[in-house]
């Protein structure tokens, strides 16, 4: 009923900012942490919600920003919404996967 009101939703994509590189591998209780932190990205697939995230800008050099949320079969509207998202935002800036 809610994206029948409004097209989109901006919601966090992580309840904490980036974590440290393999913090998963410290422990159950490291795990559990970044586990729960992850329940933006961890339940949309559950309800069959598009969602796209951009970046909004950097901490440090690692890039945050935000996850945008539409309707049911309308991957259309987070493209748009992305897309002004990212006009206004950060420029993208190269990731080192291999950086710890």
């Amino acid at each position: 009923m809610f994206f029948e009101t409004y097209p989109v939703l901006v919601i966090p994509v992580s309840a904490e900012l980036p974590f440290e590189n393999h913090l998963d591998l410290h422990g159950d209780d490291a795990f559990a942490r970044v586990w729960r932190a992850q329940m933006p990205q961890l339940g949309l697939p559950y309800l069959g919600l598009p969602a796209l995230t951009v970046s909004t800008a950097l901490l440090g050099r690692t890039p945050v920003g935000v996850q945008v949320v539409s309707g049911r079969y309308r991957e259309d509207l987070c493209l748009a919404a992305g897309e002004a998202i990212e006009a206004g935002g950060t420029p993208p800036a190269p990731v080192d996967p291999l950086d710890d």
